[in-house]
């Protein structure tokens, strides 16, 4: 809301009535589901994706009112939106503030990061015999939205417990296998090459948690190198020979040949 206040006092009167009118149909196409009046809502969320096609929010929930009236394939494509979406908006936010900051930037956006992780769920319970394929790919979009809106949440006191450094650990992780991220086709053909430096927690329960990215690269690189972080195999670290985790840094080099 305070974005929106800040856009509003700088864009001109005439303009204003859309951006509202906007917002107004969110907010009343997410009451009317939430009232059970399925039929009026997906009527009203159609308008707001239409003026505004990157609204998780609006595609979460007119999948939602969708699915609820046994529209399911229309559902499932609404749910695929709205999960794209959120990972457009996540990428949108590592070109903006890699780095320390980087919790601070998507902590506003916990609400969307969260609906999109749940419309992912959604895409994939409402799709018929997805091949493994599709299986992996949207679980891991769910797993990645999910960790990101856990780390919009996070404040110290809620920081993952009993994690550290390399320099204070008896033996560091060790890692059994590391996939090697694909080079997507947009940034090949836009001759895009260079270094993904991510940063997470190789967790005492065998995941790799918590990835955020510190230096970046467009056209989808950056994501296929989270989600092939996620896919790491490793031996947790210890201390005191009990297992713990450790904060790690990756980097994924894309060069063209």
């Amino acid at each position: 809301m305070l974005i929106t206040a800040c856009l509003l006092s700088i864009i001109p009167a005439s303009a204003q009535q859309p951006l509202r009118a906007s917002v107004d149909g969110l907010e009343r196409g997410v009451e009317l589901y939430r009232q059970g009046n399925d039929q009026e809502a997906i009527q009203v969320l159609k308008q707001v994706v239409k003026q505004h096609e990157d609204d998780v929010r609006a595609w979460h929930y007119l999948g939602l009112a969708l699915n609820r009236q046994g529209k399911t394939n229309d559902a499932r494509k609404a749910h695929e939106k709205a999960a794209k979406n959120g990972e457009k908006l996540l990428e949108s936010q590592y070109s903006v503030g890699p780095g320390s900051d980087f919790r601070v930037l998507v902590s506003q956006f916990k609400p969307q990061l969260d609906e999109a992780a749940d419309s992912a769920d959604k895409y994939l319970e409402l799709s018929t015999k997805p091949s493994k394929k599709k299986v992996e790919e949207w679980r891991l979009r769910s797993e990645t939205l999910r960790d990101f809106a856990w780390l919009a949440d996070s404040r110290e006191g809620n920081a993952p417990p009993t994690v550290f450094k390399g320099a204070d650990l008896t033996t560091k992780a060790r890692v059994l296998s590391r996939p090697e991220p694909p080079y997507t086709e947009e940034a090949r053909k836009n001759g895009v090459a260079g270094t993904v430096v991510l940063r997470g927690i190789f967790a005492v329960d065998g995941k790799v948690r918590a990835i955020r990215p510190v230096a970046v690269l467009p056209y989808g690189l950056t994501l296929q190198a989270i989600r092939a972080a996620r896919k790491i195999k490793f031996i947790p670290a210890t201390k005191d020979g009990k297992p713990v985790s450790q904060y790690i840094q990756i980097e994924y080099n894309f060069n063209l040949y």
